[in-house]
């Protein structure tokens, strides 16, 4: 069976939050397919500007290739137009040509030789794939692993005559390169409608407009084929179709998340306090049921007894004496358990008044015990009452804290089984004296202790606690009189070990 607060939560959710709920997923799915489609309109448009530079790259060296292909004199003409070119190196099977000669040292020029050697071995399959290129009259440069930082190696075959064949290295500084051949490329791409800017791993190499550009976020980035660690980005400039959808996603999510909030607090703040209205009704209920029991008792009691002698049917005297004595303790009961509720009603309409005097804590322990000794040992429960001397007066209400402690031990004498015994303390530090009330009875598990000063709660575990009857009060009655001295009330307690209980008032300030 479902229980009542259960049910309505559930149906608070299902009309309050789970329609809010569906929609906020339904906009939040929307706004992945919205990037989705942007990103895919951004890589056809990152791979068409990618294939037109670099389709450009291979026309630039392409038309070099051409040009060295006809003669020693050309090799000097490309060197003085390009000046990205670092070095061009020409291997055949008798010489090992390198140019610019006068701007390599000596050791530079050996450690180039060592490196195109066993390039021109490590690539060996390329170049003959090169020269068969070639032969069917179509020229090709090819690009190759470089050792060297920031340099690009290209290779094309040049033919001599019909058997004799020379391999053309050629050494690029990539950033000249760049800046040389894919600027003006870029910028007519470009024109003023994007931001494109080539970069090597987070440096900026080019870019077609200043690298502060406000406006200026590049996030779409491909990979150039010709220069591998170098990526070419693009960003459309101004309000761009991708900033205008993640906006107005963004906004309509926020908002979303903002109700889904506002009605999560308030189907809470509502399941809450119809909860806590549901428990509280039933906890009077209960309270109403076990109150009349609890009257119910003694009253039956005290009827039963005065019958029997307005009816004369006990002559002996001391049974006459024990029937008054029973009827004395019962309406006393009955007085308390009457006291305890008009005492409540008066704190639960801020009625209740106390009456400060500086009082010895251990004398008015002490009046307690005499008073209550009687009840004690009818019941067969034993005191054992330590005083610690030397405890300095305190304020308090006295008829209170008489309230207070009988509270406690009457609920010590409920909660106890086997162990009919009741420890009593006093002690005093610094900021507070305090009395303890400890018993050995079932005592209290941890889930339910925060519970324990709520009105009408009653400790509901074990099987004694089923049968003990109880207003559900006391402990509340305790805790608000404890309030009204400034003091604090502690517990320490365990299931089956039984429960302490330390009323700690502030010592007067001197």
């Amino acid at each position: 069976m479902i229980k009542p607060g259960l049910k309505i939560g559930i149906v608070l959710s299902i009309i309050l939050v789970l329609p809010s709920l569906f929609f906020s997923t339904y906009e939040i799915g929307n706004l992945s397919q919205n990037e989705a489609v942007i990103d895919s309109v951004y890589s056809s448009q990152m791979e068409s500007i990618l294939f037109s530079i670099n389709q450009y790259a291979d026309d630039v060296m392409s038309a070099w290739a051409h040009q060295l292909d006809r003669g020693g004199l050309e090799i000097e003409q490309v060197l003085e137009k390009n000046y990205s070119i670092d070095a061009l190196a020409v291997i055949d099977s008798s010489q090992f040509l390198l140019y610019p000669k006068e701007k390599i040292g000596k050791d530079s020029i050996q450690t180039l030789k060592n490196y195109l050697k066993r390039s021109s071995l490590k690539n060996a399959t390329k170049i003959k794939t090169l020269q068969r290129y070639l032969n069917t009259g179509y020229q090709k440069i090819e690009a190759i692993n470089s050792d060297f930082k920031g340099k690009s190696l290209f290779v094309f075959a040049r033919k001599l005559d019909s058997t004799s064949w020379q391999t053309v290295f050629i050494f690029l500084n990539t950033d000249k390169f760049i800046l040389e051949n894919f600027g003006p490329k870029i910028q007519i791409i470009a024109q003023n409608r994007f931001f494109i800017s080539v970069f090597n791993a987070d440096r900026e190499v080019f870019s077609n407009v200043r690298h502060d550009e406000p406006e200026k976020n590049i996030r779409q980035k491909k990979d150039i084929w010709l220069f591998p660690g170098y990526q070419l980005g693009i960003q459309m400039k101004g309000n761009t179709i991708e900033d205008l959808v993640r906006k107005r996603t963004r906004t309509n999510i926020i908002l979303l998340i903002v109700m889904d909030i506002i009605l999560l607090l308030g189907a809470w703040f509502v399941y809450k306090s119809i909860r806590q209205q549901l428990r509280l009704t039933q906890l009077k209920s209960d309270f109403i049921s076990n109150v009349s029991h609890e009257i119910r008792t003694p009253l039956a009691l005290i009827n039963m007894y005065s019958e029997t002698l307005e009816m004369g049917r006990i002559n002996s005297e001391a049974k006459k004496h024990e029937y008054y004595k029973v009827i004395n303790t019962e309406a006393n009961r009955l007085s308390r358990m009457v006291n305890k509720i008009l005492n409540f009603n008066r704190i639960e309409s801020g009625r209740r008044e106390y009456h400060f005097v500086i009082t010895n804590l251990n004398e008015e322990v002490e009046v307690i015990l005499e008073n209550y000794k009687q009840h004690l040992d009818q019941n067969g429960f034993e005191i054992v009452f330590s005083v610690k001397d030397s405890i300095p007066d305190i304020l308090m209400d006295r008829e209170a804290f008489s309230e207070a402690i009988i509270n406690l031990m009457d609920n010590a004498m409920k909660y106890s089984a086997k162990l009919k015994r009741i420890e009593i303390v006093t002690e005093s530090n610094a900021a507070y004296t305090c009395v303890k009330v400890r018993d050995f009875g079932i005592g209290i598990a941890a889930k339910e202790q925060h519970l324990i000063y709520d009105k009408f709660f009653r400790v509901s575990t074990g099987d004694l606690a089923h049968k003990v009857k109880g207003s559900g009060i006391g402990l509340s009655i305790v805790k608000h009189i404890m309030d009204a001295h400034q003091g604090k009330i502690d517990l320490h307690s365990e299931s089956g070990k039984g429960s302490c209980f330390s009323l700690c008032f502030p010592n007067r300030k001197k």
